[in-house]
C-alpha cells in the first residue's frame, strides 16, 4: 500500500494523473475500483470517461465509488482490498489515522490487491503503508519530432516516508509518461534536452512496496 499526497493545495488534479498513470503501469488484468470521498469529489471534481481514455484506460474495467464520508470511503476501501478478483484499489481521503492505514495494509497483503490511497495535501504525521509519496506537476520535455506538440505528461515524486527502504526517503524522482509501452520512465531533466532515457514501470514499484526506480540521464 503507498500514499499519493498532493506536494501543495492544487496539485489534486496532478494527484489524479499520476494514480492513473501508476495503474495503466502496472498492467494488472480485471477491473479496478476507485473510491472517492464526497467531499473531494465537490472540491476537485471527479474522474470521468473520456479522461480515462486520454490516460489509455478502459472506462468499462473501472468500477467507481462514491462514498459519503470517510468511514464509508474506508469501508469500501477495506472490501476491495479483501476482494482478490480485483486488480487494484484506489482511493481519494480526506485523512486516516495509523489503525484504519494498518487495517489496510493487511488486507492488501493477504489478498495481494495492490492499493493506492490519494491524499491532500495537509497529510502528515506516521502511515502504515509502505510508502508516502508527495506528488506534483511539472514542466514537459519538447516533443523530439515536433518542437510545436505537447510533450508528454511530466511530475515530480518525492518518497517522503519509506517503511521498507528508510535510506530512500527524501529522494526525488522526476517521471513522464511514455504513451508507446505503455509506463513511467525516469528523467533527469524535464525541462531541458536530456537524452531520453528507457522506459521502467512504475505500477510494480508501487505495487510490491518497493523503490525500483533509478536515475538516469
Amino acid at each position: 500500500m503507498h500514499e499519493l499526497v498532493e506536494a501543495g493545495f492544487g496539485d489534486f488534479p496532478a494527484l489524479t494523473g499520476f494514480a492513473l498513470a501508476a495503474l495503466r503501469d502496472a498492467g494488472r488484468p480485471g477491473v479496478s475500483l476507485w473510491v472517492r470521498q464526497r467531499t473531494l469529489s465537490l472540491e476537485h471534481g471527479r474522474v470521468c470517461g473520456q479522461g480515462l481514455v486520454a490516460a489509455g484506460l478502459d472506462p468499462g474495467r473501472l468500477l467507481l465509488v462514491e462514498a459519503r464520508d470517510r468511514m464509508e470511503a474506508l469501508r469500501a476501501v477495506e472490501e476491495g482490498a479483501r476482494d482478490k478478483a480485483l486488480a487494484a484499489v484506489v482511493a481519494e481521503l480526506d485523512d486516516m489515522d495509523f489503525t484504519a492505514a494498518r487495517r489496510l495494509v493487511l488486507a492488501s497483503q493477504d489478498s495481494g490487491v495492490p492499493l493506492v490511497l490519494m491524499f491532500p495535501h495537509k497529510r502528515s504525521g506516521a502511515t502504515a503503508a509502505h510508502g508516502r509519496w508527495r506528488v506534483s506537476a511539472q514542466p514537459s520535455m519538447p516533443d523530439p519530432h515536433d518542437q510545436r506538440a505537447p510533450g508528454r505528461p511530466a511530475w515530480r515524486a518525492v518518497l517522503e516516508k519509506s517503511r521498507l527502504r528508510p535510506g530512500e526517503a527524501g529522494r526525488d524522482f522526476y517521471l513522464e509518461l511514455h504513451d508507446e509501452t505503455p509506463c513511467l520512465r525516469l528523467v533527469s531533466g524535464l525541462a531541458t534536452a536530456t537524452p531520453r532515457p528507457q522506459p521502467r514501470r512504475l505500477g510494480p514499484a508501487l505495487a510490491g512496496g518497493s523503490v525500483g526506480w533509478r536515475r538516469t540521464g
